[in-house]
C-alpha cells in the first residue's frame, strides 16, 4: 500500500481554483446536455473534458526525472552578508520542464529563498540563490522544492528533493578604531602594550569548573568544601583582563522590522571582543539568554572562536535582569580587571552594582543599544546621567548609526545638556557602512564606515 501511494504521489497534481471553476462547468455543461439533449452542449463539454485531461498529461511528467539539490554542505557567513546557496539541477526526461519555480526552504527570519528557471531535455543548470541574512543563529536550508503548472493554470506540480544545509549566521565584527578600552593605568611606568605570555601564580578569584579548565586550575579546597569542582582564576598581574557582559534579557529588547536591539548588542560585543583580542588581552565572556553562558579568560583566536560561536548559538530569552547577572557573577571579576557591559536596560538598579565593583578598582565602561530608537517606550538617559556622574564611562548606540562613530567617544555632562535641550547627543553621527571581508590569517570580518 505504501509503494502504491508513493508511486501515484509521483504523479500527483494539485488542482488550482480555475481548475475547480473548469471542471464545475464542464459538470454543469454535461448535465445541461443531458437534460436537453442539444448536440452543442455535448460538443462543448467534450471540448472542456479534452482540454482538462490535456492539461493533466501535459503536466505531470515534467518534474518526474528532474534532480535538484543543494552543491555546498554547510555555511558560515555573517549577519548583514548575503547567502549564497547553489543549487544543481538535472533533467534526465525527454521533455523540458517548461518554467519551473526552485523554493529553498528554510528557517532563517525574513527570507524568502526562490528562483525561476526552465530546465531543456536531458540539460542541466546551475542556479545561485541569494538570501540577506537579519538574525544570527544556527539555520537549516533545504530541502529544495520545484513546482510547477500547466499553460492554462488549472493544476499545480511539486516536488522535494535534496538534503538539508545547516547555516550558521555570525554576528558582524566591526573594527572599533576610536574606542578607548577602560584599561588601568600604571603610574610612573610606560603602558605596556602587549599582555605578557605568562600569568602570575595570584589567584584572583574561585569560580565552579567549566569543560576546559586545566588540571593545575582546580582549587582542591574549595571543592572538598562545596562538593563540586571549583577552579582557580589567576589573575594577569596588571590587569590586562577584560569581562565582556552581555545583556540578553528579553523583556528590554526591542526590534522595528528587521532591525533589533539584541542583534545590534551582539555585533557590539563580537568587535569588542575583536578589539581586546587584537591589543592581545586576555577577555572572558558572560550573557544570560536561554541559558548561563560563561567563557573563561582566553586570548588568540581560538578565544574569538569560541566568543563568535556563543554568541551566535545564545537566544534573547533571558529571565534575569542585569542587577541579578552583574551580583551573581560578582566573584568571577578579580582585581583591577576591565568591565564591558552591552545591555538595552533602561533600569537603573544596576549601577549601584557597578559603582561597588568600581571600588574594588574594575574599569567599567557601558555601551547602550538605545531601545526607543528600535520602537520602545523608554530611552536609557536616566541611566547614563547616573553612570556619567559616577564617573563611569557610557556610550549610546541608536538604530542607523555606525558602531565606529558611535563608540568614538563616551557621553560627557555637555553632551546631557546637549541631550536635554535638542533630544540627540552630536557625537552620534549616522553613517554609512562599507563592508569589507578581511582575508588575513586571523579570520576576522572588518568593517569601514564612511560618512
Amino acid at each position: 500500500m505504501h509503494k502504491i501511494a508513493a508511486v501515484f504521489s509521483r504523479f500527483y497534481a494539485r488542482t488550482t481554483s480555475r481548475g475547480r471553476g473548469m471542471m464545475l462547468l464542464l459538470a454543469v455543461t454535461l448535465i445541461l446536455a443531458i437534460a436537453s439533449g442539444e448536440g452543442v452542449l455535448y460538443s462543448v463539454s467534450y471540448f472542456l473534458t479534452l482540454v482538462i485531461v490535456g492539461s493533466y498529461v501535459y503536466l505531470w511528467p515534467r518534474l518526474r526525472h528532474l534532480d535538484i539539490r543543494i552543491q555546498s554542505k554547510s555555511h558560515v557567513v555573517q549577519v548583514g552578508d548575503m547567502l549564497k546557496v547553489h543549487v544543481y539541477l538535472r533533467n534526465d526526461s525527454r521533455l523540458g520542464t517548461g518554467w519551473v519555480e526552485i523554493m529553498l526552504t528554510s528557517d532563517m527570519p525574513g527570507s524568502v529563498l526562490g528562483i525561476a528557471t526552465a530546465v531543456s531535455a536531458r540539460g542541466q543548470e546551475r542556479l545561485e540563490i541569494h538570501a540577506l541574512c537579519h538574525a544570527r543563529g544556527v539555520y537549516t536550508i533545504g530541502p529544495l522544492l520545484a513546482r510547477t503548472s500547466d499553460p492554462l493554470g488549472l493544476f499545480r506540480v511539486k516536488i522535494t528533493r535534496g538534503n538539508p544545509v545547516k547555516v550558521m549566521v555570525q554576528p558582524p565584527v566591526v573594527a572599533l578604531p576610536y574606542f578607548r578600552l577602560p584599561l588601568p593605568e600604571r603610574l610612573g611606568e610606560e603602558s605596556l602594550q602587549y599582555r605578557s605570555p605568562t600569568r602570575t601564580p595570584q589567584v584572583a578569584t574561585v569560580r565552579e569548573y567549566i569543560h576546559g579548565d586545566t588540571l593545575n586550575q582546580i582549587h582542591w579546597l574549595s571543592t572538598a568544601k562545596n562538593g563540586q569542582l571549583m577552579s582557580k582564576e589567576f589573575d594577569s598581574g596588571w590587569g590586562g583582563d577584560v569581562w565582556v557582559v552581555l545583556d540578553l534579557e528579553r523583556r528590554i529588547h526591542r526590534s522595528q522590522g528587521t532591525d533589533r536591539t539584541d542583534e545590534c548588542a551582539a555585533a557590539i560585543a563580537a568587535s569588542l571582543t575583536h578589539l581586546i583580542l587584537r591589543e592581545e588581552h586576555s577577555m572572558g565572556l558572560i550573557a544570560y539568554g536561554d541559558r548561563e553562558y560563561l567563557l573563561p579568560l582566553g586570548g588568540g583566536a581560538k578565544q574569538m572562536s569560541r566568543v563568535l560561536e556563543t554568541i551566535t548559538l545564545s537566544k534573547t530569552e533571558g529571565d534575569s535582569p542585569l542587577a541579578k547577572v552583574l551580583m551573581r557573577n560578582s566573584g568571577q571579576f578579580g582585581t583591577s580587571v576591565s568591565l564591558l557591559v552591552v545591555t538595552s536596560s533602561t533600569a537603573t538598579e544596576w549601577i549601584s552594582i557597578l559603582r561597588e565593583l568600581r571600588c574594588r578598582s574594575l574599569n567599567i565602561a557601558v555601551v547602550f543599544v538605545d531601545p526607543a530608537s528600535f520602537g520602545g517606550e523608554r530611552s536609557p538617559d536616566q541611566a547614563v546621567m547616573e553612570l556619567v556622574g559616577a564617573g563611569i564611562p557610557a556610550y549610546v548606540v541608536h538604530k542607523g548609526d555606525a558602531l565606529p562613530y558611535a563608540l568614538s567617544r563616551p557621553i560627557t555632562p555637555d553632551d546631557l545638556l546637549i541631550f536635554k535641550q535638542h533630544g540627540k547627543p552630536e557625537q552620534t553621527r549616522t553613517c554609512q557602512v562599507s563592508w569589507n571581508r578581511d582575508t588575513s590569517p586571523e579570520a576576522t570580518t572588518t568593517r569601514r564606515a564612511s560618512c
